[in-house]
């Protein structure tokens, strides 16, 4: 089966797409579009709870490099 959804920001979102052997967390500003074909779409407006999610969910963030 395959899955195909889209979203247009309107203000800052965060999402956490997930599925069988995939986790994509993004981050969308006022404008910008969001293409996924998992399974699972979490739309979030609080930027801790979808990283909290993602987490969760086995995501891992790289760290920043700071140099």
């Amino acid at each position: 089966m395959t899955f195909q959804s889209t979203w247009d920001a309107i203000e800052p979102v965060w999402f956490v797409c997930h599925g069988p052997n995939a986790i994509f967390y993004n981050e969308l500003q006022a404008g910008q579009s969001l293409a996924s074909g998992q399974p699972h779409i979490e739309k979030f407006t609080d930027e801790a709870a979808a990283k909290a999610r993602a987490i969760e969910l086995g995501y891992v963030f790289e760290e920043d490099d700071e140099e």
